[in-house]
């Protein structure tokens, strides 16, 4: 399981994080704005959705079988955007890239649920960065050197091909997530399955009928009332965490290009804020564990680099102004979802499909929304409209619920 979600989360983390770039080199090869482009970051969006809206299908004969077949789309995705000189066949790759790559978003946090998985998380997407690190430099050496840069997106297939045949349906019964029985998911958090004593659905060890805490069970309306207000609540916060995310992700390259640097020049200096992700998250993995404030401190960080990278004219602040976001952007996403998965009472199919509807929404809303204040106003502005009053928002969410609580005791 281990070897199979570090492969994924680099074949995710390598495709996905290449939109950007190649968003602005099939811009110029349609001789069109990168902005009339939108639908190729839009696609991942589109494919969050559909596998959330089935996931608890996708996911009930167990995660090998939607894993495999994530991997063989993602991989005919990226085979054709690489090589699609038209328009059509490039959608055509980038919708499949945006499905499959969707389907190890959705089987990603089911593999990883239980006690640290916030931790565990923050660990596979920082594979999943470090990836991200090596595509948008391949693109742009390979646009140097006078090719499609496009091409660099095949280094993503042979990774996948192999996870596909890791992965294949065999004659056993699909592993859970613990990898130890045939059920896909434990009794716990199947429709129906009932915890053992001892072990709610978050992972909190306690005695039955009674919270962590150790007060009483509260009634079954009331607890499904909180539950639904935390689940919201949750979901909320992954939508605000990547669409910061993406909005740097798919218009850093364009961004920079502005600065005056060519195509390639500004696909490889977009690196810095995946280098700045990388780091984040290798260190989140630590901070989560320890109790430190990793959302408002992120959130600070993300909004002082978008200060960086909207107000200078030239590169060398701009990359810097990445670097930073990508230190505070990167333990958003692994967080936010993390305490959706360990919402009590959801089962893992559900947290699995809702954080799906979750990314998908903020990808489709996000990248689009900048694209329309970037053609009424300016990229820059775009940036700053866009991404600060989101970090202030999630940072004021997740301080704030505490801060009350310790003010009524």
């Amino acid at each position: 399981m281990t070897r199979q979600v570090g492969v994924a989360q680099a074949a995710l983390g390598f495709s996905v994080n290449s939109l950007g770039a190649c968003l602005v080199l099939l811009a110029g090869d349609l001789d069109a704005p990168p902005e009339s482009l939108a639908w190729l970051a839009s696609s991942f969006g589109v494919g969050l959705l559909v596998v959330g809206a089935a996931g608890s299908m996708l996911l009930r004969s167990g995660s090998r079988p939607a894993l495999f077949t994530a991997a063989l789309v993602t991989a005919a995705g990226a085979v054709l955007l690489a090589t699609g000189a038209a328009a059509a066949v490039a959608a055509a790759g980038a919708l499949l890239l945006g499905l499959g790559a969707a389907g190890i978003v959705l089987v990603t946090p089911a593999l990883l649920r239980g006690p640290g998985a916030a931790a565990g998380l923050a660990r596979a997407n920082a594979v999943g960065s470090v990836s991200a690190i090596l595509g948008p430099p391949a693109i742009g050496a390979l646009e140097t050197a006078g090719a499609d840069g496009r091409l660099a997106l095949l280094l993503a297939v042979p990774p996948l091909l192999f996870l596909a045949a890791d992965t294949r349906p065999r004659a056993a019964s699909p592993v859970d997530a613990e990898g130890s029985a045939p059920a896909p998911f434990p009794m716990a958090d199947r429709p129906g399955g009932t915890p053992p004593a001892g072990r709610d659905r978050s992972g909190d060890t306690s005695p039955a009928g009674e919270d962590p805490s150790g007060a009483p069970a509260p009634a079954a309306d009331a607890g499904t009332r909180g539950r639904t207000r935390r689940t919201a609540g949750a979901w909320a916060a992954i939508v605000a965490a990547v669409s910061i995310e993406f909005c740097f992700t798919i218009w850093a390259t364009a961004r920079l290009r502005d600065t005056g640097l060519s195509d390639g020049g500004s696909a490889a200096a977009a690196t810095a804020f995946l280098v700045g992700m990388a780091a984040g998250r290798l260190a989140a993995a630590r901070l989560v564990g320890r109790g430190f404030p990793v959302i408002p401190a992120g959130c600070g960080l993300a909004a002082a680099g978008t200060l960086l990278v909207a107000l200078p004219g030239a590169p060398a602040p701009v990359a810097a102004g990445l670097t930073l976001a990508g230190l505070g952007v990167a333990p958003l996403y692994p967080v936010t979802l993390a305490r959706l998965v360990g919402v009590p009472g959801l089962t893992a199919a559900r947290s699995a499909a809702y954080g799906a509807l979750a990314s998908g929404t903020a990808i489709l809303a996000a990248p689009s929304g900048i694209a329309v204040l970037g053609a009424v106003l300016d990229l820059r502005a775009a940036l700053l409209l866009a991404v600060l009053p989101l970090a202030a928002g999630l940072a004021a969410a997740t301080a704030l619920p505490p801060l009350l609580a310790r003010s009524r005791t």
